[in-house]
């Protein structure tokens, strides 16, 4: 994964995330707006498949949005974290 920044100001960001799909951008759109500081989170994958996705993110004048941006990515990873540990407890159980 590479992370190019195209566009920021204060409160808005535009970054494209190289070989990503609409599995990771979903879930981190849908933390970033879990955030109070973030007024518009959303992306856009021109072709499916060809092109890599575009991500904006718009904060109030509170956040930056690169903080909010790693806010959210690592709210993700600890909570695939989460899951990974309770599911190797379950399958271990079932074992």
């Amino acid at each position: 994964m590479e992370i190019k920044v195209l566009n920021k100001t204060d409160t808005e960001i535009e970054v494209e995330i190289k070989g990503e799909d609409h599995t990771l951008m979903n879930a981190l759109k849908a933390a970033l707006l879990t955030d109070k500081a973030v007024k518009v989170a959303t992306y856009d994958i021109v072709y499916a498949g060809i092109s890599n996705p575009i991500l904006y993110i718009r904060t109030s004048k509170s956040e930056d949005p690169i903080d909010a941006l790693k806010k959210a990515a690592k709210g993700l990873a600890d909570e695939c974290e989460t899951f990974n540990d309770l599911f190797k407890k379950k399958a271990k159980a079932k074992a």
